[in-house]
C-alpha cells in the first residue's frame, strides 16, 4: 500500500518539518505502506529548494504541490506586522483562481482523461499517486482556525483542499492531532464540519481543541499527544560546538528565547501590541541577566514569509539594548533533531513558537509559554498543570513574564519533576495512534 502526508513539508519552519518527519515515522512504524511520500509545498524553484532541502537531505521522497500559496513566493520584508492592500488584493486575484482551478480539478478528479485534458503534467502526476495511494495522512499542527477575518471562507478551502481530494477518490483520510478553533469567519464551521465528517480517524492534540471540534462534530474527537513531543534529539556534539561558537557553555545558566512577528488578527492596534510584546521580552531579558543569566534567542522558524520569519522579530528586539554583553542571537538553520539537542543545553526556556516549548519540555527544561494562534500553548501547556506558566501574547506584560520567571527559579526541581511525570505517556499515545491505524483495516 502507498500513503501521502500533507500539508507541505516547510523544512524553515522547524516545528513544522518536526510534525511531517514524525508523521512520517509513525505511519512507517505501522509497516502497512511500501511507499510514503511526502507533499512538497513550495511555489516557484528557489522556494522549494529552501522548503525541502533538508528533508530531501534525509532522504524522504517527495511529491509535488498542487495548489499554490495565493502569495506566489512573493514575500515583502518589511511587511512583517501589516500586509499592504496591495499584496493583499494580489493575493485575493490569486485565491480566486485557485479556488476555482481546485473546485473543478475535485469535480473531475475520478475521470483520468478530463484531468489529462484541463491539467498541466506536474498536476496530472500528483493526482497519479492520489489515485495509486490508499491513505492521506494531515499532519499535526494548529492551522484549522479562523478569526473572522475576510480571508477566512478561503482559508478554510485552502487547509482541507487534500482532504477534499482524497475523500473525492475515496482514500482514507486520518488527521493527525491538531489544535482546533476558533471557528468564526462566513462559511468556517459549515467547511469544517462538512469535511471532518467524512474522516476515518480525528485526534486533538489537547482538551480544549477536543471541546471544540466535538461540539461541531457533535461527536468525541479523542486526544492525542502533538507529535512533536515524539521528536528524538539530534547530536549533543553539535549542539555544544554551536554553544562554542556563540561562546557559550553548558555550564552556563541560560535563558532560551524564541519570539515571532505577528499581525495579531482582529485586533485594532496590531503595530501597538506587537511592539508591548516585543517590550515585555525585552525586559524579561534585562531581568534574566541581572540575576545571573545569559540569553540566546534562537530561529524556530525562519520563513517562507516575513511573517514567519523569527529572524525579523529578533532583530526587532534586539535594537532594544544599548549593550548585548550576555546577550546572543544564535543565528543557525538548524535541522529540527539538532535544534531540539541545543535547546536541551538550556536552563529556562520562554517560547513563543510552541514547538520550541515542545521540544524544551521533553528535554526537561522548565519553560514558559506565549501564545498565539488558537488554543495550542493554553490547550497544551493545561494539559501539563503548566496554567501559571502560559500567557497570551495580546495579554503579556513585562510583569507578569518575571512573575512566571522567579516561580520557575523558585521551584526548579518541582517543574522538572511535573514534565518528567508527564512524559510517560508518550509511548502510550503514540502506540494508540499507530494501532488505530492498524484496526482501521482490520475493520
Amino acid at each position: 500500500m502507498k500513503a501521502i502526508i500533507v500539508p507541505g513539508i516547510t523544512d524553515m519552519n522547524k516545528g513544522d518539518q518536526a510534525l511531517v518527519w514524525e508523521s512520517y515515522r509513525i505511519v512507517k512504524d505501522t509497516e502497512l505502506y511500501s511507499d510514503i511520500y511526502i507533499l512538497n509545498s513550495g511555489d516557484t524553484e528557489a522556494e522549494k529548494k529552501n522548503l525541502s532541502s533538508q528533508t530531501q537531505k534525509r532522504g524522504y521522497p517527495l511529491l509535488e504541490n498542487i495548489l499554490k500559496h495565493p502569495r506566489r513566493g512573493q514575500h515583502k520584508d518589511n511587511e512583517h506586522i501589516q500586509e499592504s492592500k496591495l499584496e493583499l488584493a494580489k493575493q485575493v486575484r490569486n485565491a480566486v483562481y485557485d479556488f476555482i482551478s481546485t473546485w473543478f480539478l475535485i469535480l473531475i478528479v475520478n475521470n483520468p482523461m478530463l484531468v489529462r485534458f484541463f491539467y498541466n503534467k506536474k498536476v496530472q502526476k500528483t493526482i497519479s499517486v492520489f489515485r495509486e495511494s490508499d491513505a492521506v495522512f494531515v499532519k499535526g499542527g494548529g492551522f484549522i482556525h479562523a478569526y473572522g477575518e475576510k480571508t477566512a471562507p478561503y482559508l478554510m478551502w485552502y487547509f482541507l483542499f487534500y482532504v477534499r481530494l482524497a475523500k473525492k477518490m475515496k482514500k482514507k483520510v486520518i488527521f493527525f492531532p491538531n489544535s482546533f478553533g476558533p471557528f468564526n469567519g462566513l462559511t468556517v464551521k459549515s467547511q469544517v464540519k462538512n469535511t471532518f465528517s467524512q474522516l476515518d480517524l480525528i485526534y486533538a492534540r489537547e482538551k480544549v481543541s477536543a471541546d471544540a471540534i466535538s461540539g461541531l462534530l457533535n461527536k468525541d474527537v479523542p486526544i492525542e499527544m502533538d507529535l512533536g513531543f515524539f521528536l528524538q534529539k539530534g547530536s549533543a556534539e553539535k549542539a555544544i560546538e554551536i554553544l562554542n561558537k556563540y561562546k557559550l557553555s553548558k555550564d552556563d545558566k541560560i535563558l532560551g528565547i524564541t519570539v515571532r512577528p505577528w499581525r495579531f488578527p482582529g485586533k485594532e492596534n496590531p503595530a501597538r501590541l506587537y511592539e508591548k510584546y516585543l517590550e515585555s521580552v525585552y525586559e524579561l531579558a534585562l531581568f534574566a541577566i541581572a540575576k545571573g543569566y545569559k540569553v540566546a534567542f534562537c530561529n524556530q522558524s525562519i520563513g517562507p514569509n516575513s511573517h514567519e520569519d523569527d529572524r525579523n522579530a529578533i532583530m526587532d528586539v534586539l535594537k532594544k539594548f544599548d549593550q548585548q554583553n550576555n546577550v546572543v542571537w544564535i543565528n543557525e538553520n538548524l535541522d529540527c533533531d539538532d535544534l531540539k539537542a541545543l535547546y536541551s543545553t538550556f536552563s529556562i526556556f520562554l517560547g513563543t513558537r510552541f514547538h520550541s516549548v515542545i521540544f524544551s519540555l521533553t528535554s526537561l527544561v522548565p519553560s514558559i509559554a506565549i501564545g498565539y494562534g488558537g488554543n495550542k500553548a493554553k490547550g497544551i501547556m493545561g494539559d501539563f498543570n503548566f496554567n501559571d506558566y502560559v500567557v497570551q501574547i495580546e495579554d503579556v506584560t513585562a510583569d507578569s513574564l518575571m512573575k512566571m520567571f522567579d516561580n520557575v527559579v523558585s521551584d526548579y526541581d518541582g517543574y522538572r519533576s511535573k514534565i518528567s511525570d508527564y512524559l510517560y505517556k508518550l509511548d502510550i499515545s503514540r502506540n494508540k495512534i499507530k494501532s488505530d491505524i492498524i484496526n482501521l483495516y482490520k475493520s
